[in-house]
């Protein structure tokens, strides 16, 4: 497995792409995240890479739980406020 494995990044652009291949989310106002498990060893990286494994702890442990010995997820980490909007 890669250690790392540079993101994609969005672009802004006028429209968005249409059709049945295209999905869609919301952009949520968080830190890029990619959590990378490779034979059990968890590790948080940042969108440039840095170890950031002890500064999200609960994504830390919630990884440990998961059932796969090797993956790599790409994802944003976001906590909502009580009005519902990412912080």
């Amino acid at each position: 497995m890669p250690t790392y494995i540079e993101p994609c990044l969005p672009k802004l652009v006028d429209l968005a792409p249409t059709g049945e291949r295209w999905i869609h989310e919301i952009k949520h106002d968080g830190y890029r995240l990619a959590v990378r498990i490779d034979a059990g060893d968890v590790r948080l990286l940042s969108r440039g890479g840095l170890n950031w494994t002890s500064r999200f702890t609960r994504v830390d442990q919630a990884a440990r739980e998961l059932r796969q010995k090797s993956v790599y997820i790409d994802g944003e980490v976001v906590i909502d406020g009580a009005d519902g909007v990412s912080d």
